[in-house]
């Protein structure tokens, strides 16, 4: 279990509402580990993984994809738990005998939703077709034509179609314009590139007031003067601090008194949230709980290695922000007064702060060969994942509320 990865890449439906997670994982040393009976080790690595972890703490009430090997269609003594909310990928190395066709129909019998992953249709599959869920097609990996014919074989069968690895705003539009039910893949983690498109003056005062409080030392005065100018940003700030979170203390009248009881490090923490909050104009939801996870794991990363994480915690939350605005991140830095330490680690990850974030990306987007040729502590990056997503998704719902 200590030398575990895992991560979670986002589903979305046709409206950008998360539908679930697909949970990535592996051990840190498959690639030097001799292994006789490798289905059976992956099976026991993710086995032990939700036994110790829980789902509920990977994906709350979403959906979780899961993929898994032959052994755990054959062997029902492997069979996962929380069957409820849990999808299973049937990898396409996988061959549709008679016996792995009836496992499958077994574990849907038992209340689990099946998926085919990186699907290419052939005739032998539509014994499992006509027992699946959902369907997942790589679209990065074939061309225009070979999808949509993908797509006409496909269509006879009851079956939502998933685009995976859906990685430019070309590819989304396509898959949007066949009939893609759900969508997968980097494309939202990204910006649309639009040319000259500008960032409304509304949301460069909210850039410019997260600049002020990314400063070590900012000025509480200036703050509260530029917040004082949004009625709705004082109310959900005030509403905060007068919430359950702070229970006990007498009600707070002012940004100056949030200020000055709450404490500089945990209001600048929360005026950051909030404002991002206001970037988001029909974004998913589930882009910001990415921020969110991004900027905590690179806070707690910092403050573990005990390393400086005085900025830490902003350079993860605004390293979306290309994909929150549609514009490239070098234009969007053009625009806005950060300092220059912010925009290299940002652009080019410089700095102390600049690795952490790459690597913390990195482990996000499960490029584990990566991680491992940087030698990160894997059990630290794990600890430190698992806590960001716990945080980050109780956070999401106390900022829901606001």
């Amino acid at each position: 279990m200590d030398n575990i990865f895992i991560a979670r890449q986002p589903i979305y439906d046709n409206k950008n509402q998360l539908i679930g997670y697909e949970l990535l994982y592996r051990a840190n040393d498959v690639e030097e580990a001799i292994i006789d009976d490798g289905n059976l080790a992956s099976s026991e690595v993710i086995l032990n993984s939700f036994v110790n972890i829980g789902v509920d703490n990977l994906v709350g009430s979403a959906k979780a994809f899961i993929n898994i090997t032959e052994d755990f269609i054959l062997n029902e003594s492997l069979t996962p738990m929380f069957e409820n909310q849990t999808v299973l990928e049937v990898l396409e190395d996988i061959s549709p005998t008679s016996e792995i066709t009836q496992g499958v129909q077994r574990l849907k019998d038992q209340g689990y939703k099946i998926a085919l992953d990186d699907f290419q249709y052939n005739p032998e599959y539509d014994d499992l077709l006509e027992i699946a869920d959902y369907v997942k097609i790589d679209v990065i990996e074939l061309t225009e034509a070979q999808i949509i014919e993908e797509l006409k074989y496909i269509e006879k069968f009851n079956v939502k179609i998933i685009a995976e690895k859906v990685e430019t705003p070309e590819l989304y539009e396509f898959c949007k314009k066949h009939n893609f039910d759900f969508f997968q893949g980097f494309y939202f983690c990204k910006p649309q590139l639009v040319t000259q498109k500008h960032i409304p003056a509304n949301k460069l005062v909210v850039l410019n007031i997260l600049e002020k409080i990314s400063q070590p030392d900012f000025d509480f005065e200036e703050v509260e003067k530029a917040i004082a100018h949004d009625a709705i940003l004082t109310f959900k700030i005030l509403r905060y601090v007068n919430s359950a979170a702070f229970a006990g203390r007498k009600e707070i009248q002012s940004i100056k008194e949030a200020l000055a009881l709450v404490g500089g490090d945990t209001i600048k923490k929360w005026i950051g949230l909030i404002l991002m909050t206001d970037l988001m104009d029909g974004k998913p939801q589930a882009l910001l709980i990415t921020a969110l996870v991004r900027a905590r794991m690179c806070e707690l990363v910092a403050k573990k290695e005990e390393r400086d994480n005085d900025q830490v915690f902003t350079i993860g939350l605004l390293s979306l922000l290309d994909a929150l605005l549609d514009k490239p991140m070098l234009d969007l830095l053009d625009e806005i007064a950060l300092s220059t330490e912010i925009k290299l680690a940002i652009l080019d990850y410089e700095g102390v702060n600049g690795d952490i974030l790459m690597n913390v990306i990195l482990y996000e987007q499960g490029q584990w060969s990566e991680l491992i040729t940087h030698n990160v502590d894997a059990k630290l990056y794990f600890s430190c994942y698992m806590e960001a997503v716990k945080w980050a998704d109780s956070t999401m719902s106390t900022l829901s509320q606001q």
